[in-house]
């Protein structure tokens, strides 16, 4: 029988002393890494837009917050997948 790979509860920006945020925990892993690729693909599809665009600052600035949080997700992925069920910790 295979174990799902889930993820940890992972903090990815603290501020202070508390994590303003983080990756839920038990989340399987696949899940995870489509929603980055999901993210990811809006990037491409809003950089592809902004080729096209003279005047792109508020186009450039969503793209900026979709890069950011795919970011966020595949650093989490990474990080928080429990190396006793397989992960690369």
């Amino acid at each position: 029988m295979k174990t799902d790979l889930l993820t940890l509860e992972s903090p990815f920006y603290v501020h202070g002393i508390s994590d303003v945020l983080s990756a839920a925990g038990g989340v399987p892993i696949h899940d995870s890494l489509d929603a980055a690729t999901s993210l990811l693909e809006s990037v491409v599809a809003g950089l592809r837009d902004l080729m096209t665009e003279q005047a792109a600052s508020h186009q450039a600035t969503l793209v900026w917050f979709a890069a950011e949080s795919a970011l966020a997700l595949v650093y989490a992925a990474h990080a928080s997948v429990d190396p006793e069920t397989g992960g690369d910790v």
